[in-house]
């Protein structure tokens, strides 16, 4: 069993096609363990998706903070689209890394899941 476990949460569920979306990433780590570490997530994203909202940024890294002894933190990502996304599954990528005491990892945790973009036009007109 792991010390550590790194969940993903989005707000909205899904993005809209076809049009600019703006929603939240919740990174959330849990510590089971009963030290103190530090706490920093990389995050990778797949195009159309972006960490900025007026350019491609796929690449980035938030400071989580110290994780306390069977404690947990949760921190808020935003993301973006332009109006070039389609209908498809987008992959998401978050690498957690816990630093000990000494500044070394103690561990690395990785945490794959993707978010949806669906065209609100096609369902709408599947629903009548």
């Amino acid at each position: 069993m792991s010390r550590f476990e790194v969940k993903v949460d989005f707000e909205p569920k899904k993005l809209k096609a076809y049009s600019k979306n703006e929603a939240r990433m919740d990174i959330s780590v849990t510590s089971t363990d009963n030290g103190t570490y530090w706490c920093e997530c990389d995050v990778m994203l797949s195009p159309p998706l972006s960490l900025s909202h007026d350019s491609e940024l796929t690449t980035g890294r938030t400071r989580m903070g110290i994780l306390k002894p069977s404690s947990a933190l949760k921190k808020p990502v935003r993301i973006y689209t332009r109006p070039n996304n389609f209908p498809d599954n987008y992959n998401v990528n978050v690498i957690a890394y816990f630093y000990d005491e000494d500044g070394a990892i103690a561990e690395r945790m990785e945490s794959r899941t993707s978010i949806t973009c669906a065209d609100e036009y096609a369902r709408s007109i599947q629903d009548k």
